[in-house]
């Protein structure tokens, strides 16, 4: 018996790993921290267990199967969760060449060092320098664009201090360190006014019900306290009175209701104080006696933000958003209740942050563009607003000032993609949503057997579609941006775009494989470009810029159809690419979902769940003898023999063929994501986007 088999090495534990040199770089495991002349890098756990376990063997190679029963404790795992922390290790390691990670093929990695002068042990802190002097803006760097920490506290300490009119000096970053890093899956933090204490709603995987969890902000306090345990409702979104003495959540139950449930801390019995018909739109206190949440009455499209009185119970509207608009959510209030910012969504992909100012009930937008914005959380000086956002492709933090004409500004990378944010009293605590979902493409075989991934799963990819040749195109964000990219029959992948949009949906072939119509959503306008095959002559076909849902080509050359919001309801129009005319089709009030096979197309309608034939000249709908339903507008895709749909069976999705005659059978079951639109080849087949990985847990900043 080898020593290997005999003596099991040790598990890596991250908080009991002592701090150990690589050239200048300190790595200090416990803290997740890489260090170099006052720079930090934070490493994600895995990655950084990845780095311990190449490290202990002092340069001799490690097996990939050693690093994954180190590493994963021993769980079952596929190639691209390796690749992926070997991917962030060598980003991380790009601006020092004294350190790498060498492959060695077929057996596994060992980590490189090249003699190079220790680091000083005085390092400096990670600290702001005096922003007086501007002479220091061309020593900063981010190794390798990962050093969420380090870049954070760069960017904010040499920021022009003329955006801080009311500060003596900028916010500086001291810190970043996780909150939690158990396996499971954290979110919507939510930090006690006092700064001490974190709820925050958790559950084993990214669908399953989750619980309302509390624990010490102090990172050796491990064991969260339970405050609920319902395992047939989803909670969310905790959120503390202005004085610390309750919290109140979110509830969706199994039947589809929601109520907002408020419990006294730091323990009691809970109560229902209202009702709600949107579990996700966020809550937050207003006062010690009304709480605002984000709702939509049901048969409408767009949501508001309504104030409750947990006293009373009574409701009123606090915002009333265009009906066109998916509307209004995320409301956070500054700690002297005088603004209150949210998410406006004019439509999928397009985000602005507005501002409601209590004292005299006006509503303006803080930010243009439509780029996509998830948290917020107001700065200590109660005037600057952080909030997450993909503004320059990566969920990054920006922040800005909520007086009138200012421009927003990037604080930190999202190098670890950052979703909703949460501070204290002081404002100079920042809890954060950290985390990534990867997705490649697969394709399923025609009678819903066997899995062939068709992309890597080292990114998010979505709204496949094929091509007569086999070739599938998609939008992904693999490049760190939103782009559409080509995967030729010989598996080439190709990026076709270098748009600057905050979302692209709906690629879709024409008949010929030669040209592509898409939509995109540019400046905050959502329109549909046609382009080439290749990329080439990309032209912008719409400039309305009016939420759009879907294209299709109509199958007569030159011509298109795609769905839009027209005086609030959702239209067919029909487009010549040549001569440039439009047209509305009528009767097609309330189509928002547009598919076509072969030469048939087909409509779903926003409120209506059944599948109907579309007639592309004279825009009639006709039904099916034996009527085919969806649970939802989007997920579904015709083929020969029927309707592939899509249906949620708790934590697991299901693929579903409901054929012409109306007989329903089950595919397969597997993991999508949010965004799970599919295609179906011409052999049948189906390309979906799966879900291979999913890492969501919680970090704090502290301020300085």
């Amino acid at each position: 018996m080898n020593e290997h088999t005999a003596f099991p090495p040790r598990a890596i534990e991250l908080a009991a790993e002592p701090p150990f040199q690589l050239g200048s770089l300190l790595v200090t495991p416990a803290a997740l921290e890489l260090r170099a002349a006052g720079h930090v890098v934070t490493l994600e756990p895995r990655v950084m267990q990845v780095l311990v376990a190449l490290q202990r063997t002092q340069g001799a190679v490690v097996s990939r199967d050693e690093l994954l029963d180190l590493c994963w404790d021993a769980r079952v795992v596929g190639d691209d969760s390796l690749n992926r922390c070997v991917s962030q290790l060598r980003k991380a390691f790009a601006g020092y060449p004294a350190v790498s990670v060498e492959t060695i093929p077929r057996v596994g990695y060992r980590l490189r060092l090249v003699d190079e002068p220790p680091a000083d042990a005085d390092q400096e802190p990670v600290a702001a320098a005096e922003p007086e002097r501007p002479s220091q803006r061309g020593r900063l760097f981010v190794l390798g664009l990962a050093g969420l920490a380090g870049a954070a506290a760069v960017a904010v300490a040499f920021w022009p201090q003329d955006l801080w009119p009311n500060r003596a000096k900028p916010w500086t970053v001291a810190s970043i360190r996780p909150l939690t890093r158990d396996g499971s899956i954290e979110t919507h933090p939510a930090l006690s006014p006092d700064g001490l204490s974190i709820a925050y709603a958790g559950g084993p995987a990214p669908r399953s019900n989750r619980d309302i969890l509390l624990r010490s902000v102090d990172l050796g306090s491990s064991t969260p306290t339970r405050l609920t345990d319902t395992p047939e409702s989803d909670e969310s979104a905790p959120a503390w009175s202005p004085s610390g003495d309750r919290l109140a959540f979110l509830r969706r139950g199994a039947d589809g209701s929601c109520h907002i449930v408020m419990m006294p801390m730091p323990n009691g019995a809970e109560r229902i104080v209202g009702r709600c018909q949107d579990a996700y739109a966020g809550l937050a206190w207003l006062s010690g006696e009304e709480l605002l949440y984000g709702d939509r009455a049901e048969g409408t499209r767009a949501r508001r933000l309504m104030a409750l009185n947990v006293v009373s119970g009574e409701t009123r509207a606090v915002t009333n958003p265009p009906p066109a608009s998916l509307g209004d959510t995320g409301p956070v209030v500054s700690s002297d209740a005088r603004r209150i910012a949210f998410r406006r969504t004019a439509a999928m992909g397009s985000d602005d942050v507005y501002l409601l100012e209590t004292d005299t009930g006006r509503i303006r937008p803080l930010t243009r563009g439509g780029w996509k914005a998830l948290g917020f959380a107001w700065a200590g000086d109660g005037e600057t607003l952080f909030f997450s956002s993909n503004r320059k492709g990566d969920f990054g933090l920006w922040a800005i000032s909520s007086k009138a004409d200012a421009e927003p500004y990037r604080v930190a990378p999202g190098v670890l993609p950052m979703g909703r944010l949460s501070t204290d009293r002081t404002g100079r605590r920042i809890a954060m949503e950290t985390g990534r979902l990867r997705a490649g493409l697969t394709r399923i075989g025609p009678d819903g057997a066997g899995l062939q991934p068709l992309s890597a799963a080292d990114a998010l990819d979505w709204d496949p579609d094929v091509g007569p040749d086999g070739s599938v195109i998609f939008a992904s964000e693999r490049d760190g941006s939103n782009q559409i990219w080509l995967r030729r029959p010989d598996g080439g992948l190709h990026r076709l775009t270098s748009l600057g949009a905050s979302y692209l949906h709906s690629p879709r072939w024409s008949d010929d494989g030669r040209q592509i119509a898409f939509l995109a959503v540019v400046d905050g306008a959502t329109d549909v470009y046609v382009m080439n095959a290749d990329g080439s002559r990309l032209t912008r076909v719409t400039t309305d810029g009016q939420p759009k849902g879907r294209v299709a080509w109509t199958g007569l050359p030159g011509q298109i159809l795609f769905t839009h919001l027209h005086d609030d309801l959702w239209q067919v129009s029909r487009r010549q690419l040549a001569t440039g005319r439009q047209e509305r089709l009528p009767g097609t009030d309330g189509v928002s979902v547009i598919e076509r096979t072969g030469k048939r197309l087909f409509a779903r309608k926003v409120f209506d769940d059944r599948i109907h034939l579309l007639d592309p000249v004279s825009g009639r709908l006709a039904d099916f003898a034996a009527p085919i339903r969806t649970e939802s507008p989007e997920n579904w895709a015709p083929r020969a023999d029927g309707i592939v749909h899509l249906r949620r069976n708790g934590e697991t999705d299901e693929l579903w063929l409901t054929t012409w005659n109306g007989d329903a059978r089950r595919m397969t079951g597997l993991q999508l994501p949010a965004r799970a639109n599919f295609a179906v080849a011409a052999d049948g087949s189906i390309i979906v986007p799966h879900v291979a990985s999913h890492d969501f847990d919680l970090m704090l900043m502290e301020l300085g």
